[in-house]
């Protein structure tokens, strides 16, 4: 499987496989938090506020740990690193079918399911990186499709166990999804092509592809220092902390259609049908990307998403849900395309860290969303105002993405 026969099947695909199986079990897992939130603030009597909390801690906490979680897997590679994140993940969700109390909450999800989480993300994604060169854009989007598989089949599974068997036992039937079947994947995983005696694309002399020179800078490999140190990186970083605030909106969606009457189980297929059109778009976006490069289908991708924000605040029959998922899931796609030019601009051998670092915009963004939703709703009865949020902070992406360019360094 993992040799230099032309007729083998070049071992970077085994990762993009693995680090696609893990991903999907655990951003599936996260993708439910919404489907249990109306469940959570039923029961406990609790306002969307304070049950949206313990999201946004998870995206701050697993965001400052993806520093850390890309430090360590630089150093001592993603087989170990993962298997952290899946017990760690596993044991925050078993905790999850016992709590009681929201400072409970807070702690299992906010704090054990973060770090767990922030375990994975991060290693997976460098990783997978290191091995391609010349396809690293397709690479990174078939890895990143999972988690559109694993978001596509997960929030209908979750609503479905909860009908059947309650919020608590749906819980524990997660955690048991992450260790018999995300265990055995992390063993899978290597750090560097090297490690199997093979090269980057599987092709001994491998260069950047000429098509996204208009991305790549004139150093192979930046040290985190020398990263945080030029104009562009923090560019990227506000970048994407302004991309991820409209993710505030879809923790909520399920609790925004059924205000319309749209049943449960309807609004957990809608965002199941999101997360399988992201797994199509991360394949279709980044696979174009390794063509004509990154940042006009970035461009192309956050203008769609506006537009589907707009569609939203007068949607309200199933159909019209349905259109939004399908478009704007595909169109979120193009969020694959950020590791990837953080390969292009800052080389490989600080990628982890460097992402680490850049990834840290994404909890900023993704743990203040969900807070101030939930906020809006509380205080005004109904979601608009989050909309509009969402589809400004969309517009003030695409501007920076028509500004950001490639940083430069004296080798």
């Amino acid at each position: 499987m993992a040799g230099n026969r032309k007729t083998g099947i070049f071992y970077g695909w085994v990762m993009v496989a693995a680090a696609s199986i893990i991903l999907s079990l655990q951003w599936g897992c996260i993708d439910t938090y919404g489907i249990f939130l109306t469940e959570l603030c039923r029961d406990f009597d609790w306002t969307r506020t304070a049950v949206s909390g313990a999201y946004s801690l998870f995206a701050i906490i697993s965001c400052l740990v993806g520093v850390v979680a890309g430090r360590l897997n630089d150093r001592y590679g993603p087989r170990l690193i993962l298997m952290i994140s899946i017990i760690v993940m596993g044991i925050g969700y078993a905790l999850m079918s016992t709590f009681d109390a929201l400072w409970q909450l807070y702690i299992f999800y906010g704090v054990i399911v973060a770090i767990g989480a922030s375990f994975g993300w991060v290693p997976a994604i460098s990783t997978v990186s290191r091995w391609f060169t010349r396809k690293r854009g397709m690479a990174l989007g078939a890895t990143e499709a999972g988690i559109g598989i694993g978001s596509f089949i997960m929030p209908p599974l979750a609503q479905f166990l909860i009908i059947k068997f309650g919020w608590r036992a749906s819980y524990l039937i997660l955690a048991g999804l992450l260790f018999i079947v995300g265990l055995p994947a992390t063993r899978l995983m290597r750090l560097n092509p090297s490690e199997k005696g093979l090269y980057p694309d599987g092709i001994k002399e491998t260069t950047e592809s000429k098509r996204n020179s208009n991305l790549i800078s004139d150093t192979a490999d930046f040290t985190l220092r020398q990263a945080i140190r030029t104009k562009q990186f923090w560019l990227l970083f506000a970048l994407y902390t302004i991309a991820a605030l409209p993710f505030g909106v879809l923790i909520h969606l399920k609790a925004y259609m059924i205000s319309f009457g749209i049943s449960e189980m309807t609004a957990a297929t809608t965002i199941g049908i999101s997360s399988g059109a992201f797994a199509v778009g991360a394949l279709v976006i980044s696979k174009l990307s390794d063509r004509i490069g990154r940042k006009v289908p970035l461009f192309i991708s956050l203008l769609a998403m506006a537009v589907m924000m707009l569609w939203l605040i007068k949607a309200r029959e199933p159909w019209e849900f349905y259109l939004f998922s399908i478009i704007s899931g595909f169109s979120w796609g193009g969020t694959v395309l950020f590791p990837a030019i953080i390969a292009d601009w800052f080389g490989m051998k600080f990628h982890g860290s460097i992402y680490g670092v850049i990834d840290i915009g994404w909890g900023v963004g993704g743990g203040i969303a969900p807070l101030l939703a939930g906020y809006i709703f509380d205080i005004t009865g109904d979601y608009e105002l989050a909309i509009v949020i969402a589809v400004i902070s969309f517009f003030l992406a695409m501007g920076l993405s028509l500004v950001i360019k490639p940083p430069h360094i004296q080798k």
